[in-house]
């Protein structure tokens, strides 16, 4: 009888082992909780990599196999007539990494618009504004495209996120450009009328100048790993401050 019991534990305490064993992916994460995770931490002193003319920033290998898995790329964009200003993307450079955000259909809008003057007493100077934009500024402005994107990539401390969340493998623009470009000109009876295109570029939006977190999940070995990324968007670059994942 004594010998039986003893097996039937034994076998009960076989079955409830596995049990304790706890998937990392199943579990939430929150952001700046250190608990249950590797973590990196980076100094302000972290070299800035050059990548081509115009061009730099850092790559970082999120989990610790030796294999780059996102990087932060920062570029001059512009030209002599159009200007110059920073456009600032963090891109996933690894097919198993993917970005913590909102998957929409992001909507791009066409406005018209136009101011004109006289130059004398017949002729009108007109200037017609073509604008490009992702928020709609009047009723009668007319989508030109769709395109599904991640956004909302910014996350606060405390934040907690898990595998039910959205994550997209992507690139995604921290900090963008708009440029205004004259596109021709037209005489119409006693009026010229100057065309200018302006592309707002404001589909994109992330914090400068303050620390803000970035969620990520990792598949690997047939299991996904969550993390986060603690950064601060500066002008000219993004400084890292650290990354975790969880162990």
């Amino acid at each position: 009888m004594k010998k039986t019991l003893f097996i039937v534990l034994a076998l009960a305490a076989i079955c409830i082992i596995p049990s304790c064993k706890k998937n990392p992916a199943q579990t939430k994460v929150v952001f700046g909780d250190c608990k249950g995770m590797s973590v990196t931490s980076y100094d302000s002193t972290l070299s800035i990599e050059q990548y081509a003319h115009y061009s730099w920033g850092n790559t970082v290998d999120l989990d610790g196999d030796g294999q780059n898995d996102i990087q932060f790329h920062s570029q001059d964009v512009g030209s002599a007539g159009l200007g110059h200003d920073i456009v600032t993307t963090l891109k996933c450079i690894n097919e198993n990494v993917a970005l913590l955000g909102n998957i929409i259909d992001q909507e791009k809008y066409f406005h018209i618009d136009s101011s004109s003057h006289t130059q004398d007493s017949v002729w009108w100077s007109i200037v017609v504004y073509k604008t490009y934009t992702c928020e709609q500024i009047a009723e009668t402005d007319s989508v030109v495209s769709s395109t599904e994107k991640l956004t909302n990539v910014d996350h606060s401390f405390g934040d907690s996120y898990g595998l039910d969340d959205s994550f997209m493998n992507t690139n995604v623009i921290l900090k963008n450009r708009s440029y205004e470009y004259p596109s021709g000109n037209e005489t119409i009876g006693n009026a010229t009328y100057h065309y200018m295109i302006l592309d707002k570029n404001d589909c994109d939006f992330f914090p400068m100048d303050e620390e803000k977190y970035i969620g990520f999940k990792l598949a690997e070995n047939n299991q996904n790993r969550l993390g986060w990324m603690k950064v601060i968007l500066h002008y000219d670059h993004v400084e890292i401050l650290e990354t975790a994942i969880q162990k």
